[in-house]
């Protein structure tokens, strides 16, 4: 294939932008074509550091799923990363009867079941599975399965799909799916696109189920994980509560996950995955007649066929309000749902406006509840733009549960406030600019406008982007109205008080006396994200109905063994197989299976795989362009890094600020960097670094906090704070002709604030926040690991506290400011469609900013070092939670030592490469006992940060992931990375996760001012992933590795006999289900 970069463009070509442009004329070229069978390719030619992002996307949405097979389009998403008859095998000569075997059984067991459904029938009002049922036949169907799955999948190369993108330079590899979408993502050098079309091809044309029972197991985890949430019941009950008719109401249902079938994907894959319904988005550094070509050669010849069912339901309009109340261990708060129309209906965009006016910290509900009247801590506002009519959603947290109808009342107030002309043009105007200023922010990065572009094109048409915001700056005072009016009232309100119980647990079992929290698995959940990903579609405890592990075992579907190798005697899962060999020539005693007769599916041909419809005519006519993607050939490119002094501007005080500038969006972001972390709280104040920047908005030398709030809206821009163990940051983003205002602002509050007026306030605030953290698991958990491996009294094992936090004085504030906040604390970084001079001459301007002093030597980092843990130190807390949590490891680095390159990629293919790292592969694809592995290595400032790995997932299983994780631990560091695994991951940082930090402008100034400041770049952790990625020197440093470098790294850092293991959720189940090689070495 041709080259697809681009020859060099000015930024001016990407985007249609005047001098002086406002942020309302944000407009974007995109170019599209349809091929003739149906398939949608959309391109946006930009300059991106050499980079594409590229996406996917399928109209296949909730109108594919049906009773029993409610949440099974997500699960599809999982399985269509197992790979075809090319990519994810290890043989497909061997493994296709095989496979077909596992096919034919698994109908015959649903026969069977379907033959017994008196059997199986749940009479249990409070049951969330079918009943179990055994007879010989389903017991011997059921074995006969398992152990045919098992020879499957032992001929499977399971993570095919990340290490190949991976080693290509891919980053940003994930997939989604969403209430009206599923899509597939990756971010790939310009170059190397053909991948991604081959990639996309083979997921479509002759996918293999792989690991089946496993992956149903990650996505009931990833379901399961808002369990740990003492909020979550509430909010996915209120939900379901909005909907009577319309399936947005639906949830994912454990009966529909965990009895999910083969048969039941076959039947949305091949009514939903056609050419028609596929959207092929590139944004980058391309050419459009290019990626047409390509497009053409891998899809052109996938034959269309009948069109997918429409959804034909309507939700009817509410007769009256509808009203859930809950104690639980969260809260309190009020929420209220109204009904909204779907994109493109004219009321839409009022709905935005008023989500905008509403919510977050400086809108109308916490200016009213939050800081006139005090009776909330936080309030927020979201319109969900979709492709049916969904849900406008406001929710208020109060302070205490007496003030549940006062905040209720208030929100009420609010809206008739809104009604009756409280917001004039000013305040319109803003909340207009701001929204575009979000859009914009949404297009910016070409991973994140790959999203934005193919997610309007899927439910409604891309170009409605551009047209948003006049649609926006036209609503008026009358258009609210109006919209309040009509949707706001009582009759249309799904109200909601969640009121706090701090002396419950967090989620009793149900009982047949105690049904008051546990009676919420009793009614129809359904909770819907914003932009449709699934990461919120949330169902009910699995109490009852579930086999024992006694029972799998006797019915042959538990097949997982222990025995004794290792430090734990735990199965070696990476060891050559033989056993493959040994199934394929186990004859199937009770099942047999004619591959040459035609298979019962003439009515409904999708009931069976790509391989296996003989009567099927092909669904493409013509062969890929290249048949393995091994075989693919890409032409070089040449990254060069950013020079510091293209960029770089020093004030007089030693102050570095960052000017970047492009053209490609009308917007100016400004990042404020300060060297002014939690680490630094003195002892007994933690959280006094966090509430000093919380203050920071509250009031300058100049401005109070509402002159701070109209200076903001003036300019119609955005302000956030993040303060964290690493530093303390402001983000701020206006249209670009506020560059200079914007600048001003922000330096004058960084260098001058003012504390007194919001102090008392603010820091009440901070301590109810901090009184309910533990309200969240995973909070609790590093908790506990950071006590037990620093001690409750060192910096990285002190959490703030309501206690420490309403000890800290105004003077501890103002001193804190002072310390930390010194010229050479500060870096800034302003990028956008700005004028270099011109930002220049304003920093220089600024009085506050450049009367700054330096450092003060009392403000250096530099702590005691732990001991570390001594043998295994298993630390634990019981929490009700339906998902248990683990966090294991030991004192990791401090700075970057010199063999530090080493050290990435060895921690790269343990942990920190997310699906294509090993710990990733063993404990989710394989064994499907979690959804997601975290692995961390960040050096540390003044201390070693941990080396830790954390992931969650059943109690029933969390020890056996625990050991499992400890083996795959001490394999590494025994027996060291393979050659194959060694050049993929230097591939992965050479080509991809290097490069792909310096594809935005902003990036790049946020990269050189962190390195000024720190003296190294800020370590990433999108997703999956943990790594570091740095310049010129990483890349020398990684081109001179050996294998012998990155074992000996192994053998250095990786210490399994000797760690932190924390352990949280229900100790008792988690303990009993143990393997007890498990339980010995950790002592239980």
């Amino acid at each position: 294939m041709p080259t697809l970069l681009r020859p060099s463009l000015q930024w001016f070509c990407a985007m249609s932008l005047a001098a002086g442009v406002n942020a309302a004329e944000l407009h974007i070229d995109v170019q599209k074509k349809v091929l003739d069978n149906g398939v949608t390719v959309l391109v946006w030619e930009r300059e991106s550091a050499g980079r594409v992002g590229a996406r996917s996307f399928y109209k296949v949405d909730i109108a594919a799923e049906r009773p029993g097979t409610v949440g099974l389009v997500h699960m599809l998403e999982h399985h269509l990363f197992k790979g075809d008859d090319i990519a994810g095998t290890r043989d497909w000569e061997k493994e296709r009867a095989v496979a077909a075997r596992v096919e034919t059984l698994a109908r015959r067991v649903t026969d069977a079941k379907n033959s017994q459904r008196q059997c199986l029938l749940q009479r249990d009002v409070f049951a969330e599975l079918e009943n179990d049922c055994s007879t010989p036949e389903l017991d011997a169907l059921r074995a006969e399965l398992a152990r045919a799955a098992d020879a499957q999948n032992e001929l499977a190369e399971i993570e095919w799909y990340f290490g190949a993108i991976q080693a290509a330079g891919g980053t940003g590899t994930t997939a989604s799916t969403g209430r009206d979408w599923m899509k597939f993502d990756v971010d790939l050098p310009a170059n190397k696109l053909e991948l991604f079309m081959w990639a996309e091809r083979s997921r479509v044309e002759n996918p293999v189920f792989r690991h089946f029972e496993p992956e149903k197991e990650v996505v009931v985890d990833q379901i399961r994980r808002y369990d740990n949430n003492p909020d979550g019941k509430f909010n996915r009950v209120l939900r379901s509560m909005t909907y009577d008719a319309h399936p947005y109401g639906w949830a994912h249902w454990f009966s529909d996950l965990t009895q999910a079938t083969r048969e039941d994907h076959w039947e949305i894959f091949y009514k939903y995955f056609i050419p028609q319904n596929l959207v092929l988005v590139v944004v980058g550094d391309v050419e459009a007649e290019q990626v047409y070509d390509m497009a053409e050669d891998y899809f052109g010849s996938w034959q269309p066929v009948r069109p997918s069912p429409r959804l034909r339901t309507v939700e009817p309009e509410p007769i009256g309000q509808k009203r859930l109340a809950v104690t639980a261990a969260a809260g309190p708060a009020v929420a209220i749902n109204v009904p909204m129309p779907a994109v493109g209906h004219a009321d839409a965009p009022v709905f935005d406006l008023l989500a905008e006016l509403l919510g977050g910290p400086r809108g109308q509900l916490a200016a009213r509840l939050v800081d006139e009247e005090r009776l909330a801590t936080e309030a927020s506002a979201s319109a969900w733009t979709s492709k049916y009519p969904s849900h406008f959603a406001m929710q208020v947290k109060a302070r205490d549960n007496s003030q549940l109808d006062a905040v209720e009342a208030g929100i009420n107030a609010v809206l008739a406030d809104i009604a009756a002309g409280a917001i004039d043009d000013a305040q319109l105007q803003a909340a207009s600019d701001r929204l575009v200023l979000t859009l914009a922010q949404n297009l910016e990065e070409i991973g994140r406008s790959a999203v934005t572009i193919g997610a309007m094109e899927t439910i409604y048409d891309w170009s409605y982007l551009n047209t948003l915001p006049e649609l926006w700056a036209s609503v008026s005072k009358a258009d609210l109205q109006r919209v309040i009016q009509r949707y706001f009232s009582p009759k249309m309100q799904i109200v909601g008080h969640l009121q706090r119980d701090s002396e419950k647990e967090l989620a009793k079992k149900a009982t047949g006396s105690d049904l008051e929290f546990a009676s919420l698995n009793t009614v129809r959940p359904g909770h819907w994200p914003v932009g449709g990903p699934v990461d919120e579609f949330f169902l009910a405890d699995m109490e009852r109905g579930a086999a024992t592990r006694e029972q799998r075992e006797r019915q042959g579907t538990d097949t997982r063994k222990f025995r004794e190798t290792g430090i734990l005697g735990l199965a070696d899962t990476r060891e050559k197989r033989s056993a493959a060999a040994a199934h394929e020539s186990t004859p199937t005693d009770n099942v047999h299976i004619d591959y040459g007769e035609p298979l019962a599916i003439a009515e409904q041909p999708w009931y069976v795989p790509p391989f296996m419809a003989k009567q099927r005519a092909a669904r493409f006519s013509e062969a890929a362009p290249t048949r393995d993607y091994r075989e693919l050939e890409y032409p070089e490119t040449d990254f060069r890094f950013p020079a510091e002094s293209d960029y770089r501007v020093e004030l007089d005080n030693g102050i570095s600020s960052y000017i970047v500038g492009e053209s490609l969006l009308p917007q100016v972001r400004v990042t404020a960097l300060v060297d002014a972390p939690s680490l630094a709280d003195p002892e007994g104040k933690a959280g006094l670094g966090s509430l000093t920047a919380q203050l920071l908005r509250k009031g300058s030398a100049g401005r109070d906090a509402a002159a701070i709030e109209d200076a903001l809206n003036r300019m119609g821009a955005t302000l956030s704070i993040q303060h964290d163990r690493r530093n303390t940051r402001l983000e701020a983003v206006a249209p670009a002709d506020q560059a200079q205002a914007l600048v001003s602002l922000v330096g004058e509050i960084v260098a001058a604030p003012a504390f007194a007026a919001a102090f008392e306030d603010e820091r009440e605030r901070l301590a109810l926040a901090a009184e309910r953290a533990d309200d969240n698991a995973l909070y609790a958990t590093r908790a506990l690991f950071d006590g037990a491996l620093y001690g409750d009294t060192h910096p990285m094992g002190v959490r703030e506290s309501a206690t420490s936090i309403r000890s800290i004085t105004l003077e501890d504030v103002r001193a804190h400011h002072r310390t930390h906040y010194t010229a050479d604390r500060i870096a800034l970084v302003i990028s956008g469609a700005v004028d270099r001079e011109q930002v220049s001459d304003t920093l220089r301007g600024l009085t506050a900013l450049n009367a700054l002093p330096t450092r003060r030597e009392t403000a250096t980092l530099d702590f005691d070092t732990p001991t570390g843990p001594q043998g295994l130190q298993v630390h634990t807390r019981q929490l009700d939670t339906r998902q248990a949590q683990v966090m294991l490891g030991h004192l990791g680095i401090e700075g970057r030592p010199d063999d530090h390159a080493a050290l990435e990629i060895m921690h790269h293919v343990l942990a920190g490469g997310g699906f294509a790292s090993r710990m990733m592969g063993l404990l989710r694809a394989e064994t499907g006992i979690t959804s997601a592995l975290y692995g961390e290595i960040e050096p540390g400032r003044g201390a070693p940060n941990p080396y830790v790995w954390r992931f969650g997932g059943r109690p029933e299983t969390l020890a056996e992931g625990i050991g499992l994780a400890l083996e795959e631990i001490r394999r590494l560091r025994e027996d060291g990375i393979t050659a194959a695994e060694f050049e993929a991951a230097r591939t992965t940082f050479i080509d991809g996760l290097i490069p792909a930090s310096y594809d935005t402008a902003h990036k790049i100034g946020q990269r050189l001012a962190h390195r000024r400041l720190f003296g190294h770049y800020a370590y990433q952790s999108p997703q999956y992933l943990n790594y570091y990625a740095g310049d010129a020197a990483q890349v020398e440093a990684l081109r001179a590795l050996t294998l012998e470098d990155v074992n000996a790294a192994a053998k250095k850092y990786l210490d399994p006999e000797n760690l932190v293991i924390a352990v949280t959720g229900q100790l008792d189940i988690i303990r009993d289900n143990a393997p007890e090689t498990v339980r010995s070495a950790l002592e239980w």
